[in-house]
């Protein structure tokens, strides 16, 4: 199966909590960036929840055009809170630089990093309490 037919997510809903895992090892692709936008949106679309989690630990690479999938699932309507976790080192790096996610305290960038999933799970639990 080539690259363009096959799923580029997958994802399962926790109460108010969606974790979504992207597939693809490289976003680079306009139209695998589209794919996985799309994707993406219809999974929120039909399960809606107040925060959303981006599992990135296949993710080694992201090119600057990929970052358009993330801005357009961080405007969906209902997420309250996104938070990408498993970032290896060089796509978080790549994550600061376009300042969307907080290189401090006082940012307020479009996402938050989590070391995990149960990780990021448990924050949002918090945040509900």
């Amino acid at each position: 199966m080539s690259a363009e037919n096959r799923s580029c997510i997958e994802y399962a809903v926790h109460g108010e909590n969606i974790v979504i895992t992207i597939l693809d090892e490289r976003i680079r692709d306009q139209n695998r960036v589209n794919q996985l936008k799309e994707s993406m949106l219809e999974a929120v679309g039909t399960h809606p929840c107040k925060n959303l989690i981006i599992d990135m630990s296949l993710v080694d690479f992201i090119g600057s055009i990929g970052f358009l999938a993330f801005l357009g699932i961080r405007r969906a309507p209902g997420i309250e809170n996104a938070i990408l976790c498993n970032l290896n080192e060089n796509v978080k790096e790549l994550f600061l630089l376009c300042r969307l996610i907080p290189s401090d305290k006082q940012s307020n960038a479009p996402f938050q990093v989590a070391a995990s999933v149960p990780f990021a799970l448990e924050w949002c639990r918090a945040l509900s309490d």
